[in-house]
């Protein structure tokens, strides 16, 4: 009987990690070195066992007091530190997932994720932050939840009076793990459900297949609602490295986060490519710190650039590795580079797969194309997310695998190539309007859809600009006559985070379209296009 062949597409290797849940890595690293420091922020550090024993806090007041536990989702809107990171490790031991969100979002983005991901509980680092008078909403401090019991309470196995309770149920492969919200098309945000299928997994391989080693002092700098902070998080605590959290002013100013990586002797950083080009300009720049030995960059098109390549040339030992994944899948494709190995490119491929990983790429027929032509990714594995949170929308991002029955891809939209010599990934754009600041994905209609409750503004389109020296720029073209500049800023600063107001505005007479009616985005922001007014205009039009 003759085999069947083996599916279409590329797979990266198939490793068997030996665990169910990230949890199961962190345990080890807790009962291997429980007195070695696990989170240091300022004035304050925590060792492998009180991180412990504050994340079974957490997760028994979360059983206990506010009944979370399997399939349940806890919102927390807290600063990066220690009690975070407790908050985080006690919802997943209690069964439930983890929805961060960052405490500068305005109240009404907040409110509008929470009725989105339909979370049980709100974890406020601010209890009064939020209006949570809404029916069947239920709210803590996050201070109340990290306390010690006055009781005696141990956590999970101890209810109140210190008689024994039955521990949580361990969370299963398939189960959420954490959301995450990003910028969607219709308006709204969306929430990514991912697994701990999928988090074991990127973690185990971080650990053990990515070269980063363990042990390390890792920088915790990205935004928590960015899945790059669930890699600096949980890659550190599970390799027995120590998580260094500046404080905010620190994470704002990339001088005083360079001096930081410098005095704190970090040794792994994540910063996005727009980060690098600013430290890079910097009189201290990586150079200077003598301990740093990996640079993470994802979220945005790597470019080894003049200045960067010098750098690596000067610093052999400090290796630049390139990431690729969408949220939808958190980890698909890595790409280590260093003087040393010689293998500095200006525009490098993301890299080859990761373990239990797998990629088509497909023409507009959902049919194979040869390897060195150009087709759109799908990504198959064990990275593949849950969904949305809006089963609409997963619809038509999840759909079936046609050639490993019963499995799932996720369509991603970018378009790319794969280099079958080197058995690498080249990624060579969008198939649609997905513009990425600063590492954030941000969706055009979702601003434009905010500009249009303007009164004055008839049409609205947001469009990237890449400037002179590689960072990405958000612009906003407008008809009809909207308010001046500064009007519009601090309107949308009050319900989007910043990164999705445009930082230029241009007045035009109207939108260019194409020859089919549509918006033509490529030519914005169109002829005749002059900087909008600081000051209001002598007449108003209503809506």
């Amino acid at each position: 009987m003759t085999a069947a062949p083996p599916p279409p597409g590329h797979a990266g290797p198939v490793v068997d990690t030996g665990v169910s849940t990230v949890l199961e890595l962190i345990d080890r690293e807790v009962a291997a070195h429980p007195g070695a420091p696990a989170v240091r922020e300022p004035g304050r550090e925590v060792t492998y066992a009180e991180l412990d024993r504050l994340a079974d806090t957490v997760a028994g007041r979360l059983g206990r007091d506010f009944g979370i536990g399997r399939g349940d989702t806890v919102l927390i809107a807290a600063r990066a530190g220690a009690d975070f990171t407790a908050a985080v490790l006690g919802a997943l031991r209690a069964g439930a997932a983890y929805l961060p969100v960052d405490t500068t979002y305005p109240p009404e983005r907040i409110e509008q994720i929470l009725r989105a991901s339909s979370a049980q509980l709100l974890v406020l680092a601010d209890p009064g932050a939020l209006d949570t008078s809404a029916p069947g909403t239920r709210a803590t401090g996050l201070d109340a939840l990290v306390a010690p019991d006055p009781a005696g309470g141990a956590g999970t196995g101890t209810e109140e009076g210190g008689r024994a309770a039955a521990p949580a149920p361990a969370p299963a492969p398939e189960d959420p793990a954490y959301v995450i919200f990003s910028s969607g098309s219709t308006g709204k945000p969306k929430g990514i459900v991912q697994t701990h299928r999928c988090l074991a997994n990127f973690i185990s391989w971080q650990v053990d297949g990515s070269g980063l080693g363990r042990g390390r002092r890792v920088l915790q700098v990205a935004p928590l609602t960015f899945d790059v902070s669930v890699q600096e998080m949980f890659y550190t605590l599970a390799s027995g490295g120590c998580l260094y959290v500046p404080e905010s002013h620190v994470r704002r100013d990339p001088r005083d986060l360079i001096d930081f990586v410098i005095d704190e002797r970090i040794e792994v950083v994540d910063f996005p490519q727009s980060l690098i080009d600013v430290v890079m300009s910097l009189p201290t720049s990586f150079e200077h710190a003598a301990d740093l030995r990996h640079i993470i960059s994802a979220g945005e098109t790597v470019r080894v650039t003049e200045a960067l390549e010098g750098l690596l040339t000067r610093r052999p030992d400090i290796t630049l590795h390139n990431h690729y994944g969408p949220a939808e899948n958190h980890m698909v494709a890595s790409h280590s580079m260093s003087a040393a190995a010689g293998n500095l490119e200006p525009r490098p491929p993301v890299g080859s797969l990761v373990w239990n990983t797998y990629v088509y790429l497909l023409d507009e027929h959902g049919v194979p194309v040869p390897d060195g032509e150009v087709g759109e990714v799908y990504i198959g594995g064990v990275g593949v997310a849950l969904g949305y949170t809006d089963p609409e929308l997963s619809r038509t991002a999840f759909v079936p695998d046609p050639f490993r029955p019963g499995e799932r891809l996720y369509r991603t939209r970018d378009r790319g190539v794969w280099r079958a010599a080197a058995r690498t990934l080249q990624l060579l754009g969008r198939m649609d309007d997905l513009i990425k600041i600063r590492g954030n994905a941000v969706e055009p209609r979702e601003v434009e859809a905010r500009l249009a409750d303007f009164a004055g503004v008839k049409d609205a389109a947001a469009f990237p600009v890449v400037r002179a020296d590689g960072a990405v720029e958000l612009h906003a073209a407008l008809t009809g006559d909207p308010p001046p500049a500064p009007e519009l800023r601090r309107a949308l600063l009050a319900v989007l985070p910043d990164y999705m107001v445009p930082v230029r505005w241009w007045l035009v007479d109207g939108l260019p379209v194409s020859p089919n009616g549509k918006l033509d985005r490529k030519a914005l922001p169109g002829d005749g296009a002059r900087p909008l007014s600081l000051v209001p205009h002598q007449a108003k039009s209503s809506r």
